[in-house]
């Protein structure tokens, strides 16, 4: 398989001079153009040898004179592929060859299984390169047009690969045979797409398909039917790399409107996908960081700052309850050919299109036709959907930048699955499940975790098998046997119950870790820290003492942590009810606090009286009231009284968005009047608001009440 390149003449070589050397290296070396890297290097220096993917990483053996094979080798860290990372790479003994014995050309070689496959990593897809969108819209090129067009630089990598050694025989396309033009390109060395396993054009690649909404082939141009039906106003699901997306024209606000209605989704911010960055710049302040990851590989949804005209989107609509955007670029020649019309089609090209997950609510993302006509039907009105499929199912990640650096709020298409190297080994081979809020897994062996992508909240059924097909697609493509799978300590949630019975069928030990100690270890092994004191906000979690723990200040060790700081519990009434419906929270925040409702304070909340005192008795006898910690309620219980909160949130989060939403907006410097309270308890300080809500409380009854 592959290329011979012939070694340069390189003159009169003496016997002792010539050398072999053998290679492995691990990383992110397959996939990424790596081994036409090495093959034109070895030209470059007139060396012989061989490079081949293998299941533990790649093979490589380089001979010639002793002068070149250390040049060689020097200089290929630095010639690597953009996408391309050497995290380990295991040198062999030199060995002495005699001048006849020594090969003068080099050559890529057929892939081989075996070995550990954990130890290499495949890479995340890459959004499409600036030479595939030229070459896609440019009426001379063969590919004009084309949705599927890549090359060793861009296009699907983890939802088209089946197995390793990464090579087209292990994907989705291995059943599309390459026509000669093709096959010309995948053999030139000096083409862009010399070993492009993903490599494909209009005569023998994947095609792509238009249904209508009852399922049934249209005839014709199936990118030209699925504009024509957005620009109608239409909703269109969309099969991209990862999965199906739903789309509208973002600037047809009953579209969007009706897609709000159709998803069930009233309020929550819909992602949107750009034409271009200059369009992005006319919705959105785009700082520079902010446009090097829009235009990165990974290429992610990055939340952005509403300019106050959105240049003319309906922003309140995108975004009810921050003046933010969810922006991404297209990240596919498909994705592309949405935006720009092709000679004949008469449907004008769009700015910005609504582009949000293909999934009904607690939902994963629907993978291939048949999940999409299931799940989706009566949400679209058409479908565009292709023929190449889709291995690993891969939702758009969510990025922001916070004081000029990007933080990965939602790892999925473009990040993951992808590893996170330990500055420590591990003991074995673990598999972590997560919790049952956003959740991802997690594959751990050695000096290497291998992280899923974003699977999404365990709230139904189908959420629940989606996290069963991910911990066997990974566990199955990376030949991983866990040595102990680690769940989270709460006994009730639906991961720890998957957990459980996968340790008791493998027969492996079971470890239960709290929750905010896996959050601090988590964000401290990436970056790359032994101890720290580590502060997790996060929503809730069960703490070792039996109580729902959530703002918490913990010394973290190798050997374990200790909680030594945490915000003061207060009393929830009504449970997760209370998290839905906020205004149940200031009765325990009130009840914390020691003080009685100032008067008319629950009308001016949207409640009656009776239902505030019936929170009220609730929290003070603990009746279905679990005393939480959360630094989310606080924020949830703050909103509310300052009239910012829903009566009834309708997604996670949305009072403190909201809320954050109304502090951005002030104007001039803000003073804190109401001290924290500091106390101690149980050998650990605890902070307390109750100030801060009694004077809120006071002040509520003052605003204007709302409707009940």
């Amino acid at each position: 398989m592959g290329r011979t390149a012939p070694a340069r003449p390189t003159g009169a070589r003496g016997a002792a001079s010539f050398v072999r050397r053998t290679a492995t290296l691990h990383g992110a070396v397959q996939g990424v153009g790596f081994r036409p890297t090495v093959f034109r290097l070895a030209r470059r220096f007139a060396v012989g040898g061989e490079v081949r993917n293998r299941a533990e990483g790649v093979r490589l053996v380089v001979e010639g004179p002793r002068s070149a094979v250390d040049a060689f080798l020097r200089a290929l860290p630095g010639a690597l592929p953009a996408q391309a990372r050497i995290d380990r790479l295991r040198l062999g003994t030199e060995v002495l060859l005699p001048a006849n014995r020594a090969r003068r050309a080099f050559a890529i070689r057929a892939s081989r299984r075996g070995g550990a496959a954990l130890s290499v990593t495949i890479p995340p897809d890459l959004a499409m390169c600036e030479a595939c969108r030229a070459e896609v819209l440019d009426p001379r090129t063969r590919r004009y047009g084309y949705p599927f067009a890549t090359c060793t630089d861009c296009g699907p990598r983890a939802t088209v690969a089946t197995g390793l050694p990464y090579d087209r025989r292990r994907t989705t396309l291995a059943g599309f045979r390459l026509c000669p033009d093709c096959r010309r390109e995948y053999e030139d060395p000096a083409d862009r797409r010399f070993h492009a396993e993903t490599i494909a054009c209009p005569v023998c690649g994947p095609t792509a398909r238009w249904l209508d909404a009852r399922g049934q082939p249209v005839p014709g141009d199936a990118i030209a039917h699925a504009r024509a039906a957005l620009a109608g106003g239409a909703i269109v699901a969309v099969r991209g790399i990862g999965g199906f997306l739903l789309a509208a024209d973002a600037f047809n606000s009953a579209a969007v409107e009706r897609l709000r209605r159709r998803k069930a989704r009233p309020d929550k911010p819909l992602a949107l996908m750009a034409r271009n960055l200059a369009a992005v710049r006319r919705a959105c302040r785009v700082p520079p960081a902010a446009a090097a990851l829009l235009r990165s590989a990974a290429a992610p949804i990055v939340l952005l700052d509403r300019r106050a005209d959105a240049g003319g989107l309906p922003g309140p609509l995108l975004s009810p309850d921050a003046p933010t955007l969810g922006v991404m670029l297209p990240t596919s020649p498909l994705h592309l050919r949405l935006f720009h019309p092709r000679r004949g089609d008469p449907t004008p090209r769009f700015e910005m299109l609504v582009m949000t997950s293909g999934n009904r609510r607690g939902e994963p993302i629907a993978r291939d036709d048949a999940e999409a006509l299931d799940r989706l039907r009566g949400i679209a009105d058409g479908f565009l959907t292709h023929d190449r499929e889709i291995a690993m199912r891969n939702d758009d990640s969510v990025a922001v930048v916070r004081a000029g650096a990007p933080q990965i709020w939602r790892r999925a298409r473009g990040y993951a699955p992808g590893p996170l190297p330990l500055r420590r080994p591990l003991a074995g081979a673990v598999l972590a499940l997560g919790a049952d809020r956003k959740n991802a897994v997690a594959l751990g062996r050695g000096r290497e975790v291998t992280l899923s992508p974003h699977v999404g909240d365990l709230d139904t059924p189908e959420a629940v098998a989606g996290q069963h097909e991910m911990v066997e697609r990974l566990c199955a493509f990376l030949a991983f046997r866990p040595e102990r799978i680690a769940v989270d300590l709460h006994p009730d949630m639906e991961s720890t119950r998957a957990g459980e019975a996968l340790a008791a069928a493998a027969g492996v030990p079971l470890v239960r870790v709290q929750h905010h100690h896996a959050h601090a270890r988590a964000a401290m092994a990436e970056h790359g820290l032994e101890a720290a004191l580590a502060l997790t906000f996060d929503g809730s979690g069960l703490g070792e003492d039996g109580t729902i723990w959530g703002g918490e200040l913990l010394a973290v060790a190798a050997d374990g942590f200790q909680r030594l700081a945490t915000l003061a519990g207060v009393p929830l009434p009504g449970g997760d009810a209370a998290v839905l419906h906020p205004v149940r929270q200031v009765a325990g925040r009130l009840v914390a606090a020691g003080i009685e409702a100032p008067d008319g304070l629950w009308p001016a909340l949207g409640a009656t009286a009776e239902e505030g005192g019936a929170w009220m008795r609730q929290a003070r006898q603990g009746l279905n009231a679990p005393v939480t910690h959360a630094a989310g309620r606080v924020f949830d219980a703050a909103a509310t009284l300052l009239g910012v909160a829903p009566a009834r949130a309708t997604w996670e989060g949305q009072p403190a968005v909201r809320l954050e939403a109304l502090a951005r907006a002030a104007t001039g410097r803000i003073e804190a009047p109401w001290p924290i309270g500091e106390r101690q308890r149980d050998g650990r300080l605890e902070l307390e608001f109750d100030a801060l809500f009694a004077a809120l409380a006071a002040e509520a009854v003052e605003r204007p009440a709302r409707p009940l």
